[in-house]
């Protein structure tokens, strides 16, 4: 067999084997107590993913220290209230599931990393400063969406969750089997070299054809606009996702590596598994607001 061919299939075999340990996980999240099995390993990717994003930034010592400090002030103001209600009374009050109070928790958190970081920098040399700006922006690229999650969970329920994670990943693995299948022409070389328009239009279809047997399958409730709302909603999430990766490969190559991290073999690492979920968790929080009811 070709290395390609080679490489295809053992992407294929860790990416079935993440996707079924998956499945296992949230089938075990049944009910509004199920995001009690879900917090921990949110948290893990979350933290996971901050620290792979400041490590391909500029990273004097201390830089990382603010960002591991702003991560887990984020996990724990997001999903503190899942195990200590009474701990946490106010940020409960605000956190009540709905879409709005979902947004607001990320600007929380947001503000949280931001706040931690800036404070870390005043007593940093000058010279450090603009390491800890940059790692400061990467984590508010990860941080936020992944934790968004939480709020789609309450809102929308496992199968909201589900849906996005189908609506999302499915258009990740369509473009990568028909890119690599037909693709020729490169629309984005410098930023992501592997990308093809072949892999970009069949990601879309995709992510459509999924979107309305999301919808007939009962994951997500009838949009207000019937199957015009469906094709929105599948293109919406399908673009973010789309968006997501390509944001991911502009990090990589400005700090010159192929893949985040390589705890999950050819899959990458943390950020290479959900670098499609950090726009499209957002987004649906959006969708959430003006297409279902």
């Amino acid at each position: 067999m070709s290395p390609r061919v080679v490489k295809i299939l053992k992407r294929t075999l860790v990416g079935g084997s993440i996707a079924a340990a998956l499945w296992l996980l949230l089938a075990q999240a049944e009910g509004p107590d199920g995001i009690r099995i879900l917090a921990p390993v949110l948290a893990l990717f979350t933290l996971g993913g901050a620290l792979e994003a400041a490590r391909m930034g500029p990273r004097p010592p201390v830089s990382l220290l603010p960002i591991l400090a702003g991560t887990l002030a984020g996990i724990a103001l997001v999903v503190g209230p899942v195990y200590c209600p009474d701990c946490f009374t106010c940020v409960l009050e605000l956190n009540d599931g709905s879409a709005p109070s979902a947004l607001i928790m990320l600007g929380l958190c947001a503000g949280l990393v931001v706040g931690v970081t800036a404070l870390a920098s005043l007593v940093s040399g000058d010279s450090r400063v603009a390491a800890l700006r940059a790692n400061c922006l990467r984590v508010l690229w990860v941080v936020p969406p992944l934790l968004a999650l939480v709020g789609i969970f309450s809102e929308l329920g496992r199968s909201g969750l589900i849906a996005l994670i189908v609506l999302s990943k499915i258009g990740d693995v369509a473009g990568y089997y028909v890119g690599s299948a037909i693709g020729k022409r490169h629309p984005f070389p410098r930023l992501s070299p592997g990308k093809t328009w072949a892999g970009c239009v069949g990601s879309l279809v995709a992510g459509i054809i999924a979107s309305v047997l999301c919808i007939n399958g009962g994951l997500l409730p009838e949009p207000h606009l019937g199957v015009l709302g469906a094709v929105l909603i599948g293109a919406i999430i399908n673009l973010a996702s789309q968006a997501g990766d390509l944001l991911e490969s502009a990090f990589k190559r400005h700090a010159g590596v192929k893949d985040s991290g390589g705890l999950f073999g050819p899959s990458g690492g943390f950020l290479d598994l959900v670098d499609s979920l950090l726009l499209s968790a957002p987004a649906l929080l959006l969708v959430q607001l003006v297409l279902l009811p």
